[in-house]
């Protein structure tokens, strides 16, 4: 059985404040041209997408110079959904699964957050505020998805010193979303560690060891599910294959993830 892990991209697919919308239009259709033809716009980290190191790096490779093999690895669901809303994923959240990971597994972080996803509408690209299609501020509630729980820049270090080089989240991002875009932050009770936490750290340790770093993930409960029912000799995979964009920093992808005999990839 194959397990879909991949939102859905359309009007309310949330965006990171800044970043371009995600837009499809018909450009041709077959009752008028005999054929349909949609125009795609958006950003290189619309929906679910993995982000290549130079996201992050003027000298990082771009996400068309990893082999295909790079984004199809054995993957291991960490469950991290007890978490609150931007609390901290600490070392010692995943203690309990610390002896299974092995270099070159994908880490996988289920916080339940995907629930939150197309939480009402989207941000407005210029000035970070969430709308509803008829242009009104839908308030607090609208940001929820950006209040995820956030992984620790120590994490981070520690899975790349087991060998892992790529991360999965169902969140936005790994790294704490900042103050400003968010429900429930204040941003002038932040201390020294979470104003340094703010810098994108896990980002900068996963892409900086030429990782890759894969958001906006959906459906890791039933790989959780799939992953507990594993059997002797078996292993869950997860494929994350980006198109082929010359020199871009990231790339939407069509996340999947299955189980096979455990082996055959080294």
């Amino acid at each position: 059985m194959m397990i879909d892990l991949t939102q859905l991209l359309d009007h309310n697919t949330p965006i990171y404040p800044g970043d371009p919308p995600f837009s499809s239009h018909r450009a041709c259709s077959v009752p008028n041209d005999g054929y349909s033809v949609h125009s795609l716009s958006c950003s290189s980290h619309a929906g679910t997408h993995i982000d290549a190191p130079s996201h992050f790096f003027v000298d990082g490779k771009t996400i068309d110079q990893f082999p295909p093999s790079a984004f199809i690895r054995p993957a291991l669901v960490l469950d991290v959904s007890q978490k609150n809303a931007r609390e901290r994923i600490t070392w010692d959240s995943i203690t309990p699964a610390a002896d299974r990971i092995r270099p070159g597994t994908a880490v996988l972080f289920r916080t339940g957050w995907s629930r939150f996803y197309n939480y009402h509408s989207h941000f407005n690209h210029r000035d970070g505020k969430r709308e509803d299609d008829k242009g009104k501020d839908n308030g607090p509630d609208a940001q929820r998805y950006f209040d995820h729980p956030w992984i620790t820049k120590d994490v981070a270090q520690r899975l790349v010193a087991l060998g892992v080089r790529l991360i999965g989240t169902d969140t936005m991002s790994p790294d704490r979303s900042p103050a400003d875009v968010t429900a429930t932050a204040d941003n002038n009770n932040l201390s020294e560690e979470e104003e340094e936490e703010e810098d994108f750290g896990v980002h900068r340790v996963i892409l900086g060891t030429g990782g890759l770093i894969v958001e906006n993930l959906t459906n890791l409960d039933a790989l959780l599910d799939a992953q507990d029912a594993v059997g002797p000799g078996e292993e869950v995979v997860v494929s994350l294959l980006p198109l082929k964009i010359s020199g871009c920093d990231a790339s939407p992808v069509r996340a999947v993830a299955w189980v096979q005999p455990r082996g055959l990839f080294s």
